[in-house]
């Protein structure tokens, strides 16, 4: 095996980690999703935040020069190709979750703010009316 083959190989294992990782974090957020626990999500945004740099980084050096990857066994590039489907699938399904989750928000706020105004709307029986008159300060004079 040659040193280029050598190189090749040791840069698609690196990608294949790499994607094997964050399909991992993928894979949790979007159980916590699921079971609406999005705060099991915030721990994990560090790791992804890292591994994605550094997945795009090799992704950006593979597509510069597709070379780089040349001698890597057959084996290990559908190794890649396998792990990326995945990777894509999770994503995509996080996509959706979080889609459904903005879109469940947004129709909970535009609700809450339809009830807000229509409570203003409504007759106020169980409010003091704002054009009463008030109560005039009581005054004590101490030396009388």
């Amino acid at each position: 095996m040659t040193a280029l083959q050598i190189d090749a190989a040791q840069r698609v294992k690196t990608l294949i980690a790499l994607t094997e990782e964050l399909t991992a974090i993928f894979e949790r957020e979007n159980e916590a999703l699921k079971a609406r626990r999005a705060g099991e999500i915030a721990p994990l945004q560090e790791d992804k935040s890292r591994l994605a740099a550094a997945y795009a980084q090799s992704i950006r050096a593979i597509a510069a020069d597709r070379g780089v990857v040349r001698g890597a066994s057959t084996l290990l590039m559908d190794k890649l190709k396998a792990i990326t489907r995945v990777f894509e699938s999770r994503a995509a399904e996080q996509r959706a979750l979080l889609d459904g989750a903005s879109a469940a928000a947004e129709g909970l706020l535009k609700a809450v703010a339809a009830e807000a105004a229509s409570a203003e709307r409504s007759p106020a029986y169980d409010r003091a009316p704002t054009d009463a008159p008030r109560a005039a300060p009581i005054s004590v004079d101490e030396r009388a």
